[in-house]
């Protein structure tokens, strides 16, 4: 597959753009295509900085500037990460046993944990968002599409270092990248931290990548073994939320 092919899948799986891929593509594509995950957040984190520019531009609080930014965000993805969080918290915090998990994160129905997990995760971002307009839209976009990117990067680590916790689902098809995979991802999130413009904050951007995926690793594998398609999604939310932290702790 070509790389306009690769990208276009990816935005067709990750996204709610309009764009016209093969949503059955055999799963070796999608494992090479998901070097552009990050990339994905690049797109996602710009188009939100697109809405504070305008809140920006047209004098709104920042606090509703920031609430306009996150639904942006949630429509683009079609809150699919915010799915696979729900469904972990619900998963992880109510199931007996790995089987339990298992099959409480397939049902549709949102629990008192996953409930929480969403409340806590809005919260989180809007007070983030918030807070880091303080500092100007500019700074506030790139700090939005700097952790996009380390937090798609999130989520192909974790594909990389986890089996698929079933035989069946978005975790088990995909399969594990390959190391030039990641080698493009990681280069794809470096060239957005880059928006940051400053070492420390490229760096505790890095660090918290790091920890978001090695954290959610060793929770993953140690209740159920593995990874699925709603611990991606939780990687991503957990990489997002991180980033933005450490920005806005030493901005």
């Amino acid at each position: 597959m070509a790389i306009v092919g690769e990208i276009k899948l990816c935005i067709g799986l990750l996204t709610r753009l309009p764009v016209s891929y093969a949503p059955d593509e055999p799963a070796p594509a999608l494992t090479i295509a998901c070097r552009w995950f990050p990339l994905i957040g690049i797109v996602i984190g710009a188009l939100c900085g697109a809405v504070l520019f305008v809140g920006s531009y047209l004098d709104l609080p920042t606090s509703i500037t920031a609430l306009l930014a996150i639904a942006t965000a949630i429509l683009l993805t079609g809150a699919m990460h915010e799915d696979g969080l729900a469904d972990v918290a619900d998963g992880f915090g109510g199931g007996k046993n790995r089987d339990h998990k298992l099959e409480i994160m397939r049902d549709s129905r949102l629990g008192v944990y996953g409930t929480l997990a969403l409340i806590l995760d809005t919260a989180l971002r809007w007070a983030i968002i918030t807070e880091l307009m303080n500092f100007g839209w500019q700074f506030a976009a790139g700090a939005l599409i700097a952790a996009g990117a380390a937090s798609r990067l999130v989520t192909l680590s974790l594909m990389k270092s986890l089996p698929a916790a079933r035989a069946n689902g978005l975790g088990a098809s995909t399969g594990k990248p390959e190391n030039q995979t990641v080698l493009v991802a990681v280069i794809t999130t470096l060239l957005a931290l880059l928006t940051l413009k400053d070492i420390s904050m490229i760096f505790l951007v890095a660090i918290s990548a790091a920890i978001a995926a090695g954290a959610l690793h060793l929770l993953a594998k140690q209740q159920i073994g593995g990874q699925t398609g709603d611990v991606l999604g939780a990687g991503q939310r957990l990489g997002e939320i991180l980033a933005l932290l450490c920005l806005v702790s030493i901005a």
